[in-house]
């Protein structure tokens, strides 16, 4: 359509053929096929339209393969009629659908050298690929193992695209999926008539976790089990929608199939994933991990792999023992899931082999275009599997993308570069903040400080304006509310920086050296700060459901301090404003001042004791559980900031403090420290570290710096 050009079809032999359309080669370009629909709508051609003008930025990761078969371009009848009656694509070649790859049998026989890392590699490919159709606004619906192919190197490709539910961000119209497979259907449309339904990306990630749930599980779908009642075993559809999941923390009328891989051959942290997903996603959705948190966490279990040395195609988590591969070898009799080469060399795979098998190449790894019109691609891999873990090129999280903007890799978790990358963060966090909360004491207490009072308003100005443009240039125009929170971020970001070059430069003017000490002592304190954030793991690692003991204990320190500092500072609040209140005019500096100290120490004192009191309510399982299902960026991000980061501040703070009082004296040649002013240190320390954290904590928890 947009070409003009004319195409050729071989309607003799088509690719493929369904209930909607045939798919054919197209003579000019091999690369291409060409999708024609037995009856084409109005419909059809608009849902087309609509995907062709707002593609997805799609994971890439070689040429001639796409991670999402998407329409590149429309096809219409040549005439006066133009009716659009098909659309072009990239043609997927060298693939099978992947089911072949997650059954053992097929894949012994088919892909023996595909192991348990090709499997990591698949599933983290695949929530990549997820990812990059929800970051657009678009729902696939339809998951399922028929829709979804992989090569011999791990890559993949959604194909069936014009299925998927499609929105026109201009008129509101939701082109709807009507068809589902109820082995990937969620709970909360089981028994749904979909062609009525507008889905949501919470339905997708019920079937993606199924699917990632069946690749490191060899091909055991999550709510298969024996059953354990009276009468016949209820199908699959009712096991799904009343959440009986064998390996759930409560008690369900299954228990895993003997032939199933054990439960705890999944890294730790993809475990808990799959609790959030099938027990406490059951009854609700938003609970779910969302595609961007797959990906990290495939990521992060696919790192931990080693290598057995019985038999190199063998790899399993560095957190068991023993190689569970070479007992589940025994187990069925000799036909091991990950034959070695020798085995695969001699046909023990089961495979007649009338040759010799050609090694296959190492599993390559989705990557982001820098451009739309060039493919990044990966390093041209070495012949055979020679490769060590830790080798692997790291994969691109495809994270706010729109059809404008490339990708942005996220910094990764852990290791050295992400702690030094958060603690120079934190160190520039730091001495903003304090730059502009004594630019702000000054603009209300001196009275020369108009000055900061007007570059405040022109910073807030200047931050709408900005927000705007971010808002028009890179947001697409169906997500209103993050247009809408681009304002709101662009003034506060506005003011915050005018109020710190303004304090700066009120303070060189005036000769302030408080700003300067206050500038100091935000970047000390900001260092500090995002050197401990950096060394602590993500709030969904932490374990789901009712823990004791000394997990429990953990865990109820963190709410212990959160909700001690909170507590306190409200209380400490209270009773210095209840005199200003009873008729004590107490002049605006000192009541600030003692406003401050009072907020800081009832804070401190509240903070501790709720560490200590939550530490003993929580070894004998009485701590809440952790918000484990908010995803950790935006609002539910901004929340776990402050719970995380209340305890760590608090925690880092106390420690910090008690040291630094302890040691001063030593240094200035005085006696030792009393020990009611070490203690007076540990709290009103621990009180500054509470609050700071509950701030830092919610600003970096919001920006996603996990």
């Amino acid at each position: 359509q947009f070409s003009g050009q004319l195409i050729t079809l071989d309607t003799r032999s088509a690719i493929a053929s369904g209930g909607e359309g045939r798919i054919y080669a197209v003579l000019q370009n091999p690369s291409l096929v060409a999708k024609i629909y037995h009856k084409p709508t109005d419909e059809d051609a608009d849902k087309l339209t609509v995907m062709f003008s707002m593609p997805p930025d799609a994971p890439i990761a070689a040429p001639g393969h796409a991670s999402i078969a998407w329409p590149i371009d429309l096809l219409r009848t040549a005439g006066t009629t133009e009716k659009i009656v098909g659309f072009l694509m990239p043609r997927v070649t060298k693939v099978a659908p992947i089911h072949t790859f997650y059954t053992p049998k097929t894949r012994r026989e088919q892909k023996p050298l595909f192991n348990y890392l090709y499997l990591h590699r698949t599933a983290r490919n695949l929530a990549a690929a997820v990812n990059a159709l929800h970051v657009r606004g678009y729902v696939i619906g339809d998951v399922n193992e028929s829709n979804i192919l992989v090569t011999d190197t791990a890559l993949v490709t959604l194909v069936d695209t014009d299925s998927f539910q499609v929105r026109d961000p201009y008129t509101g119209y939701v082109y709807r999926c009507p068809v589902g497979k109820p082995e990937f259907t969620p709970p909360e449309l089981q028994g749904q008539t979909f062609r009525n339904i507008d889905r949501t990306p919470e339905h997708d990630l019920f079937g993606l976790a199924v699917l990632i749930f069946q690749l490191l599980m060899e091909g055991t779908h999550p709510f298969a089990g024996v059953y354990q009642g009276s009468g016949e075993p209820p199908p699959i559809e009712i096991r799904i929608k009343s959440g009986y999941f064998p390996y759930a923390l409560k008690r369900v009328p299954f228990r895993p199939m003997p032939a199933a891989p054990p439960w705890d051959i999944l890294h730790p942290t993809l475990r808990q994933m799959f609790l959030r997903c099938f027990e406490e996603g059951n009854q609700n959705p938003v609970n779910r991990p969302d595609a961007k948190s797959w990906v990290s966490a495939l990521k992060e279990a696919e790192d931990a792999l080693v290598t057995c040395h019985k038999n190199t195609q063998h790899k399993y988590g560095n957190h068991l023992k023993a190689c569970p591969w070479c007992d589940r070898a025994k187990l069925l009799k000799g036909r091991d899931p990950f034959p070695s080469r020798s085995a695969v060399r001699s046909g023990q795979n089961l495979q007649p082999m009338k040759a010799k098998r050609k090694q296959q190449a190492p599993p390559q790894i989705v990557t982001v275009p820098q451009q739309r019109s060039q493919m990044q691609t990966s390093p041209t891999p070495q012949r055979g599997l020679t490769r060590q873990l830790g080798q692997y090129p790291v994969p691109l999280i495809v994270t706010g993308m729109s059809h404008r903007t490339p990708a942005v890799q996220s910094p990764p978790i852990g290791g050295f570069r992400g702690f030094v990358q958060d603690t120079v963060w934190g160190t520039a966090w730091g001495g903003l903040c304090l730059a502009a909360i004594a630019g702000g004491i000054y603009a209300a207490t001196d009275r020369d400080g108009g000055a900061i009072l007007g570059a405040i308003f022109v910073g807030t100005i200047w931050g709408i304006f900005f927000g705007v443009i971010w808002g028009v240039l890179t947001v697409p125009p169906n997500q209103v509310g993050r247009k809408w929170a681009g304002i709101f971020l662009g003034a506060i970001s506005g003011a915050l920086l005018l109020t710190a070059i303004g304090g700066v430069v009120f303070g060189a003017i005036n000769n302030k050296p408080e700003i300067g000490e206050a500038i100091a002592t935000g970047l000390c304190a900001g260092t500090f700060w995002g050197a401990v954030w950096s060394g602590f793991k993500p709030p969904w690692a932490m374990p789901v459901g009712r823990v004791w003991g000394r997990q429990g204990a953990f865990l109820g320190m963190i709410w212990g301090v959160f909700l001690g500092a909170i507590a306190g500072a409200l209380l400490g609040l209270g009773f210095a404003i209840w005199p200003e209140l009873n008729g004590k005019n107490t002049p605006p500096v000192e009541l600030a001042t003692l406003l401050v100290q009072v907020i800081v120490i009832s804070a401190g004192l509240g903070s501790v004791g709720g560490c200590l009191g939550g530490a003993l309510l929580g070894a004998f399982g009485a701590a809440p559980k952790l918000p484990a299902a908010f995803q950790p960026s935006g609002g539910k991000g901004a929340i776990l900031g402050t719970i995380w980061g209340s305890f760590l501040g608090a925690i880092a703070a106390a420690i910090l403090g008690g040291v630094l009082s302890a040691a001063l004296p030593v240094f200035n040649s005085t006696p030792p420290v009393e020990v009611g002013t070490l203690l007076g240190a540990i709290v009103s320390s621990a009180g500054l570290g509470a609050i700071w954290g509950i701030i830092s904590g919610a600003v970096w928890g919001a920006l996603a710096r996990w």
